[in-house]
């Protein structure tokens, strides 16, 4: 029988007992060990803290994965919260269908967390009933120590929550603790994801997470089921509501990943930071590759003319770092790399200076580039293979159509469904093309990269929806289009977050311009057990930062 049927049953037989202190006493420290939690707070010394606001950090509350709990209060150390919310899910069903807090301080093992005990009494006096379940529950126990090294003397408002209550009654509670989210207010929610599962099902379920958090799917999360994806449907609730702020998913790890026994149940955990602004995040915090991925970039015509201006490269340059955080970047490259360019190329025939394109790539961080597009064979297959060259020679990474690209954990397959040069000239990726997204490594995250649509496009046809449909059977977690010269508007999910589409990234840098034009960057976090958080980020138009038309803020 599962370990959750069992805390049912045991809920239905009644209430755990839990004893509160004497009088007004702190309740006393769950844990004795220091060891405990050191082990974690030693693992992450070298984190970082987390640069701007941070309004909620999701931690796990099983020891197993210390690291992963001190790692995510370690990002607030430097935030300097007034207060804390603490949302926790009561694992003993001693509040019922409800909710419940205490007006108790905390000992632990390494040291006091003050009760904010104005807070607490007025969510009493609104009728939120205090409880002894604080002494017991590891929801809260298991994360008192970090609070009490990272923020210490910061006082916390504890929330019980129960596995049975459901959105009214979430609402409601959302209402009576609004007025304590105060921008110094900091939102801890302790919550472990996937339970009872074995690692393949419960990495399936945890992509379907990673990908609703990315779109921002309220009513995709409501349909989350407990405790298949979360042990606290509740609380993930009430962080996105109380914050309104987006997600960045840091860390995703399974129970299985640190035991070499086969678990047939295993526990999946996340650290997620919730920041009113978060941009681009491109260094690794707790162990996750971080790839960026942009849209059509091409480097001829008029543009190596307004590139030889150092000012103007420089602002493209200057442009592409902050929207990309510096990170390493994949792109669509338009066009042939050429060591000498032809006499009156044909304006449709895309042609680029391989001194041109080295020297920008290697300024843009480009670590790899697709040619599976339309303008890729302009000079025919002998023009293909130049490019493949003269990129290799620049130390670039290149994918055409059908490729995989093997990079920061995940694979990357290439297709194109537009030809300049086939018959019929679209409509062209088979059933045979779509199985190359079908890689032998299963527990690697697959990207698909289309080049697809017609120009101003920001939304697929039923052509661009059927193959995603069909990536999406093949096990796709991410599906990137170009060719549009437009971003579409943000991601889509299919199927209930197995996968994540983004249908167009629009331009990178294209000599175009015009109201029809547009760009966007999707930065991709790879987690080790074969996930992937991926996000959309907007990109200013490039070619009008080369030619200096730099709108005003």
């Amino acid at each position: 029988m599962r370990i959750w049927a069992a805390l049912v049953l045991l809920a239905l037989a009644g209430p755990v007992a839990a004893d509160c202190p004497e009088g007004e006493a702190d309740f006393a420290a769950q844990y004795t060990d220091p060891s405990l939690f050191e082990r974690g707070i030693a693992a992450v010394e070298g984190l970082d803290p987390w640069q701007g606001a941070l309004s909620a950090v999701v931690v796990p509350h099983h020891l197993e994965v210390p690291d992963l709990i001190a790692g995510g209060i370690a990002l607030a150390r430097e935030t300097a919260p007034e207060r804390i919310v603490l949302l926790f899910p009561d694992h003993f069903n001693q509040t019922g269908r409800g909710f419940a807090t205490t007006p108790r301080g905390f000992e632990t093992v390494l040291g006091p967390v003050p009760n904010d005990r104005a807070a607490t009494q007025a969510l009493i006096e609104g009728g939120l009933p205090a409880s002894c379940l604080f002494a017991s529950d590891h929801g809260i126990g298991a994360i008192l120590p970090f609070l009490a090294h990272y923020l210490p003397g910061v006082p916390i408002v504890p929330v019980a929550l129960s596995i049975h209550s459901r959105k009214p009654d979430w609402d409601a509670l959302a209402d009576q603790l609004a007025p304590l989210i105060t921008p110094d207010t900091l939102i801890v929610q302790s919550t472990d994801f996937s339970h009872y599962l074995p690692h393949h099902e419960a990495r399936l379920r945890d992509q379907q997470v990673l990908s609703i958090l990315a779109a921002d799917d309220e009513d995709a999360l409501l349909r989350l089921h407990q405790p298949d994806h979360i042990d606290s449907l509740a609380a993930l609730y009430l962080t996105r509501r109380l914050t309104r702020a987006p997600a960045l998913v840091v860390a995703n790890r399974n129970q299985q990943e640190v035991t070499p026994a086969r678990l047939a149940e295993t526990t999946s955990y996340m650290v997620i930071a919730f920041a009113p602004d978060p941009g681009p995040v491109p260094r690794r915090f707790l162990g996750e590759e971080v790839l960026m991925l942009g849209g059509d970039l091409f480097l001829g015509r008029s543009l190596p003319r307004l590139l030889s201006d150092e000012l103007a490269e420089d602002r493209v340059i200057a442009a592409v770092l902050a929207a990309a955080g510096g990170s390493p970047l994949v792109v669509n490259l338009e066009g042939v790399v050429l060591e000498e360019m032809p006499v009156n190329l044909p304006h449709l025939v895309l042609g680029m200076p391989a001194d041109v394109v080295a020297g920008m790539l290697a300024r843009l961080n480009v670590v790899a580039v697709g040619l599976a597009n339309n303008h890729a064979r302009d000079l025919g297959e002998a023009g293909l293979e130049e490019t493949r060259a003269h990129l290799a020679r620049a130390g670039v990474a290149a994918f055409a159509h059908g490729d995989a690209l093997d990079i920061a954990g995940l694979s990357i397959v290439g297709l194109r469904d537009l030809s300049n040069s086939e018959p019929p000239y679209s409509d062209l990726i088979t059933a045979q093309d779509l199985d190359q997204l079908i890689r032998p490594d299963a527990t690697r995250p697959v990207v698909a990269y289309f080049h697809w649509g017609r120009e101003g496009m920001t939304a697929p046809s039923a052509r661009e929806a059927m193959l995603a449909q069909e990536a999406r059977a093949r096990g796709v977690s991410v599906i990137l289009g170009a060719h549009p010269h437009a971003a579409s508007d943000g991601p889509v999910l299919l199927d209930g977050g197995d996968t994540i589409l983004f249908f167009s990234l629009g331009n990178f840098l294209f000599d175009q311009t015009g109201p029809d034009v547009s760009g966007a960057l999707v930065e991709l976090r790879v987690f080790p057990q074969g996930t992937v958080f991926a996000r959309q980020l907007p990109l200013p138009d490039l070619f009008d930062r080369a030619r200096g038309l730099i709108p005003a803020r």
